[in-house]
């Protein structure tokens, strides 16, 4: 099975390793794992930069998930896929349209049992639906 690669995007360094720390310990050596939290320079906020780091970090996972938190963290994932010069690298990015926490969670048990990118978007979307009551 290849691995897969999932980015932890957040406004925040402290919660993208936070999460990467948690779905980690759900997935084994199937799954890379690279935050890709705040500015890069210690203040909340995105970076594009950051995220391309990350994406090309990943190049040979056979596909790479982006988890992100709010709006600029997804605008600032659209523009680092953009930015990759590579069309095949380019292909295996996904953003996934989840939960940050428990999407990255439930993608990563997914993602230890198979490198199937559907099933795993779609166990990460089941996330949403998710009750606390």
């Amino acid at each position: 099975m290849a691995k897969t690669g999932m980015i932890i995007v957040s406004h925040s360094e402290e919660i993208a390793n936070g999460v990467v720390k948690l779905a980690s310990e759900m997935s084994g050596d199937n799954v890379v794992f690279k935050a890709a939290g705040g500015t890069g320079d210690g203040r909340l906020g995105t970076s594009a930069m950051t995220v391309l780091k990350a994406i090309e970090e990943l190049a040979d996972c056979k596909s790479i998930l982006l988890y992100c938190d709010l709006g600029s963290s997804v605008l600032s994932s659209e523009t680092a896929i953009d930015m990759v010069d590579k069309v095949a690298l380019k292909a295996k990015c996904h953003i996934v349209d989840a939960p940050l926490v428990e999407g990255a969670f439930f993608g990563a048990v997914e993602a230890a049992a198979s490198d199937d990118v559907q099933k795993i978007i779609s166990e990460s979307d089941h996330a949403r639906n998710l009750h606390k009551n």
